[in-house]
C-alpha cells in the first residue's frame, strides 16, 4: 500500500487503495493528489471529532461519493446531533466560532471492526472515541500518537480530555508493534 501525505489542518493521508484518513486538508488538495495518482476515493476514515480532523469531511464525501467511517462513540458529534466535549473552557468557547458542516456517518466502527482492510483500534483519551486504523504493520493513529521529531509522543494535555487514558491508549497502540505510524500531526514515525 502506498500512502500519500496531504498537509492541512492535520495530516490527511490517502492510500493507493482509495482510503482517506481524516479530512483536515482542503478538498482541492485531496482531489489533486487522487487525480495525480489515479486513485478513486472510496472511504473517508475519521479518527476523532476534533475540528482539524473533520472540517472537510462533508465536502470530500459529497464530491467523491465516498463512505464516511467514524468511531461509533463520536458519530453523533460528527453528524451534528450532539455537542463535543472539550478539556477547557477556552477551547469550548473557540469551538463556538468553528463552523463545521455535519456529515452523515455511513459506517460506525468500534474496537476490532474492519473496513476495507483497515482494523479499527479504540484509543480513547484524547477524545472519548479516538480510534486508530491499522493495516498489517501500518498504523494511522490520529492524535492518539503524535510525532515529536519522528518519535511517538502524546497529544498536548490542553487538547486531551483524559490524559491517563491517553497514556494507556498510546501504550496499547505501541504494543501492536507497527513498523510505521502515520500520526495526525508531525512526520511519520518509523519504529525499530
Amino acid at each position: 500500500m502506498e500512502v500519500f501525505l496531504i498537509k492541512g489542518m492535520c495530516n490527511t493521508y490517502l492510500t493507493s487503495e482509495g482510503i482517506l484518513i481524516d479530512a483536515g486538508a482542503k478538498p482541492s488538495d485531496v482531489l489533486l493528489i487522487a487525480k495525480e495518482h489515479g486513485i478513486s476515493i472510496k472511504y473517508v476514515l475519521i479518527t476523532h471529532y476534533h475540528y482539524d480532523h473533520i472540517k472537510y469531511a462533508s465536502e470530500i464525501a459529497e464530491r467523491t461519493k465516498a463512505k464516511v467511517v467514524a468511531p461509533e462513540a463520536e458519530a453523533d458529534i460528527i453528524e451534528g446531533s450532539a455537542r463535543p466535549k472539550f478539556p477547557s473552557l477556552s477551547l469550548r468557547i473557540m469551538s463556538l466560532f468553528a463552523t463545521i458542516k455535519p456529515v452523515k456517518v455511513d459506517i460506525k466502527v468500534k474496537d476490532g471492526d474492519e473496513v476495507a482492510g483497515m482494523k479499527a483500534v479504540a484509543a480513547p483519551g484524547h477524545t472519548p472515541g479516538s480510534t486508530a486504523y491499522v493495516s498489517g504493520d501500518i498504523m494511522f493513529s490520529g492524535d492518539a500518537i503524535e510525532s515529536d521529531n519522528g518519535k511517538p509522543s502524546l497529544p498536548p494535555r490542553k487538547f486531551t480530555l483524559d490524559q491517563i487514558m491517553a497514556e494507556k491508549s498510546m501504550k496499547k497502540l505501541l504494543e501492536l508493534r507497527p513498523k510505521i505510524i502515520y500520526p495526525g500531526h508531525g512526520r511519520p514515525i518509523t519504529m525499530q
